[in-house]
């Protein structure tokens, strides 16, 4: 039996139907643990079920995950085309999931082991954490920037000089008792972002795949375990250029006869991996060290511009992760330019 699921915040919709196709039963329950309960007491012996990656699909494919269910986690992206109707309705979602996982036509989204998966939200939560403490120090230069006090004396106006700056800055009144409550909330997060970075850094140094990716210029510890929770098992991608595309780094092309267009990166990806590697590749250009993607970034940037030349030192960066992770070694300058030119 194969049975497609639709799930929403508050209610799920299925559709069950039978190995040629006809539809045997539909309904919808809560899209709660009881809820779920209920649904899965019902599925006949050997059931499939077909979800669609969301949110809340996440939680109904883990909840049943781990209660034995063969259960397929179809790509939203990949599923709009098959599932487009003049009239689009939860039911009929459902139905087109049910029948794609029938005719083995669904396609499917990587779902890592539970190991992973937690790492996962460890190091999203941790990057969570530092977006909201850039958002409050942004705001709190811009409360500055209304009354016309430079900071430019500052190399960091959040170090030790530039909090003492701040604490004893004078402002109208409702514009320092604002101030005063974002300096609070700075130090709440300080204290969370190097709690959850002690607990980073320690899985780093026990985990051999993360000290490779540290051998390459411009990835620390964060990167490290980011860029492995998010790729998975490398030995899923079959070469360098699938994971490349995977990490939205490959640019689109049109071909037709002998014309050959290259468009932008493609965002239908991974974008925390395509950040990760942005941004490693952004520190590698800056070491004081010398290393191939200065090299490949000054060259770039003097024909296409800075932006072109950041995203193209990126994608060679992510093909020495691809090349480290899959011959298990750290990374070695010489051979990563040899590998370049066959990839």
């Amino acid at each position: 039996m194969y049975i497609g699921l639709d799930v929403h915040k508050k209610l799920s919709y299925y559709s069950m139907i039978d190995g040629e196709g006809t539809e045997i039963k539909r309904g919808r329950f809560p899209t709660t643990c009881e809820g779920l309960d209920e649904f899965a007491n019902e599925l006949p012996e050997g059931a499939k079920v077909a979800i669609e990656a969301s949110t809340s699909g996440i939680f109904a494919y883990e909840y049943l995950d781990e209660g034995g269910i063969e259960v397929h986690l179809a790509h939203p992206v990949y599923v709009k085309p098959f599932a487009k109707k003049h009239v689009k309705t939860d039911k009929v979602d459902a139905r087109v999931l049910a029948q794609l996982l029938r005719m083995d036509y669904l396609p499917e989204s990587y779902v890592p082991g539970k190991e992973i998966r937690d790492q996962r939200v460890m190091i999203r939560h941790h990057a969570s954490l530092v977006r909201l403490r850039t958002s409050i120090k942004n705001r709190v230069h811009a409360l500055l920037a209304i009354e016309g006090i430079q900071t430019s004396k500052f190399s960091d106006l959040f170090g030790k000089r530039g909090m003492e700056f701040l604490k004893g800055v004078k402002l109208r009144q409702v514009r320092r008792e604002a101030l005063d409550n974002y300096l609070e909330v700075l130090k709440a997060l300080e204290e969370r972002i190097e709690e959850m970075e002690a607990i980073l850094k320690e899985r780093a140094k026990i985990t051999d795949e993360a000290k490779w990716l540290m051998s390459i210029p411009g990835i620390g510890y964060h990167n490290a375990l980011l860029i492995l929770s998010e790729l998975g098992e490398i030995e899923r991608f079959s070469n360098p250029r699938s994971m490349v595309s995977y990490s939205g780094l490959a640019p689109k092309v049109e071909q037709s006869g002998d014309y050959t267009r290259y468009g932008h990166i493609n965002k239908h990806s991974n974008g925390f991996l395509r950040w990760a590697f942005i941004q490693s590749a952004r520190a590698a250009v800056r070491s004081s060290k010398p290393n191939r993607f200065q090299r490949i970034y000054n060259k770039i940037k003097a024909r296409r511009g800075e932006k072109v030349a950041i995203v193209a030192t990126a994608r060679h960066l992510a093909e020495s992760v691809y090349w480290v992770l899959t011959r298990k070694e750290y990374y070695k300058e010489n051979r990563a330019i040899r590998a370049s030119y066959f990839s």
